[in-house]
């Protein structure tokens, strides 16, 4: 729970630049009190194999390091981090997390691009004043472009598109060379990417258009103090702010009044995705917002702290989605919680253990609505490919393992695989299985109590008298598993 008089911290690890916003919570509103930002340009850190470069990790650590400072004496709970695009590309992503980590003093997550749409929407969505007008919001990063269409604070459509002012720089104007031609390629190129959104966006139409990020608001700044534009954004003027690009003749000939020295070297490439954006759409104007996805992070915060936690929303709309016996989910979530509960010391990340095992025992048979046969590998390949609106990519893929691992034989194997593991994750696999075995009858059992004791890795389950005896299965069951949990490094004993 975030406390009121304490600060709150949202994080960006964008592929251009890192942002901070501090917040904090004054007669139940957010009131921004401190942002900071650097370019660090961590897209222009990947090679051709997608490997982060050596000095573009220092930067980015050297850069955390200072926020870290900024925000050392903060709660866990009133911070959070995400990492984006050049993260989710990145094959070395899980090394320098760890590393990231130890310099901010926070946890940082990865997001998937829908989760990062959602967030984005919900910083801008928050940011205006709300009506009953569809808007289209686009955020160019950089090295993805959200496309969201919405009403009030609800997404209802979102793509994120490998496309954004670094990547698009380095790609089409690698050698800084800038001619009327390559911007016209550049387009073309963007405009391809959106050709499979674009009839879908187009059909279900908006009112008003607001772009997010660095990229657009300085667009927007270059067009007001060169053309007058008063902050708007239309196509007529891009087409002019293109044609003095071209003049220039190379990026680092381009020097305009609203154009920092920083956002200089990536501005082309900004440009082209915009007008990209602007021709396959069909879009008219545009207006620039403050609102982004650290917004959006600090409203998630703000909406947990009031017991309104998306992510649990999302829980539901799976159990209806995939038709999920919930009155079984049910008896598995009291059944594994109950164990939980009795332990202490599990880990650091206690309270995050505690709502995977819940989220797990709600969703552990979502795999039946594909096929009865292997429905466990079915429930993790579900949770895990899915876009589930408030979770990180690292929590889906830690949710898909427990599911993967529910019963049967243990594959350690997959554990071992698991980048980045939470501490204490295989307590959560060894409650999920048992809690399966002792709902098997699919009955409430109001007269079992089961005691659970707790010390190094010895774990001992004490049943009521004559419990055991009196369900032979069950007993047989838990004896199995004495053996499977003895893989996770477990002496399990029952009585």
């Amino acid at each position: 729970m975030i406390n009121e008089t304490r600060q709150l911290a949202a994080i960006d690890l964008g592929s251009n630049s890192f942002h901070m916003v501090v917040a904090r919570l004054q007669n139940n509103q957010l009131q921004t009190i401190d942002t900071i930002k650097e370019m660090v340009r961590l897209a222009a850190g990947l090679n051709t194999q997608n490997i982060l470069s050596e000095k573009k990790r220092e930067e980015a650590l050297e850069c955390l390091s200072r926020f870290g400072q900024r925000i050392k004496d903060l709660p866990a709970q009133n911070v959070a981090a995400v990492g984006t695009n050049t993260l989710r590309k990145a094959k070395n992503s899980a090394d320098f997390l760890e590393a990231a980590e130890k310099a901010l003093g926070y946890p940082i997550n990865i997001v998937a691009g829908r989760e990062e749409a959602r967030l984005v929407y919900q910083g801008v969505a928050h940011s205006l004043a709300q009506t009953e007008d569809y808007r289209l919001v686009i955020d160019i990063g950089g090295g993805s472009t959200e496309f969201i269409i919405g009403k009030a604070y609800k997404p209802i459509m979102m793509e994120s598109m490998n496309m954004g002012c670094v990547n698009f720089t380095q790609k089409w104007f690698d050698d800084g060379v800038v001619t009327e031609s390559r911007i016209k390629r550049a387009i073309i190129g963007g405009r391809r990417k959106l050709e499979w959104i674009s009839d879908e966006y187009q059909d279900h139409g908006w009112q008003e258009c607001i772009g997010s990020s660095g990229t657009i608001k300085t667009l927007a700044r270059i067009l007001s103090e060169n053309y007058d534009t008063h902050g708007q954004i239309d196509y007529e003027h891009l087409k002019k702010l293109a044609d003095l690009f071209a003049q220039a003749g190379h990026i680092k000939h381009i020097i305009l009044p609203g154009l920092s020295e920083n956002r200089a070297p990536v501005i082309v490439g900004g440009l082209c995705v915009l007008m990209a954006a602007f021709e396959e759409l069909q879009i008219e104007s545009m207006q620039a917002s403050e609102g982004a996805l650290r917004e959006g992070l600090l409203n998630d915060m703000f909406e947990s702290s009031k017991g309104r936690d998306i992510r649990l929303n999302t829980v539901r709309d799976f159990e209806v989605r995939y038709h999920i016996d919930v009155a079984q989910s049910a008896r598995i979530c009291h059944s594994a919680l109950q164990l939980f509960d009795q332990m202490e010391n599990i880990s650091p990340e206690h309270d995050t253990l505690r709502l995977l095992l819940l989220w797990a025992g709600k969703l552990h048979e979502i795999g039946l609505s594909i096929s009865h046969t292997n429905y466990p590998e079915h429930s993790g390949y579900i949770v895990e490919q899915s876009d589930m609106p408030g979770f990180s990519r690292e929590l889906q893929n830690t949710l898909g393992l427990m599911l993967r691992l529910q019963r049967g034989k243990l594959k350690t194997d997959l554990i071992e695989a698991f980048p980045r593991r939470l501490e204490g994750i295989e307590i959560n696999i060894l409650l999920l299985r048992i809690a399966i075995i002792l709902e098997r009858s699919r009955d409430w059992d109001a007269s079992r109590k089961i005691k659970i004791k707790w010390e190094d890795k010895k774990i001992k389950l004490k049943f009521p008298k004559k419990y055991l005896k009196a369900h032979p299965l069950t007993r047989a069951d838990l004896e199995q598993e004495i053996q499977e949990s003895a893989k996770l490094g477990f002496d399990l004993m029952i009585k």
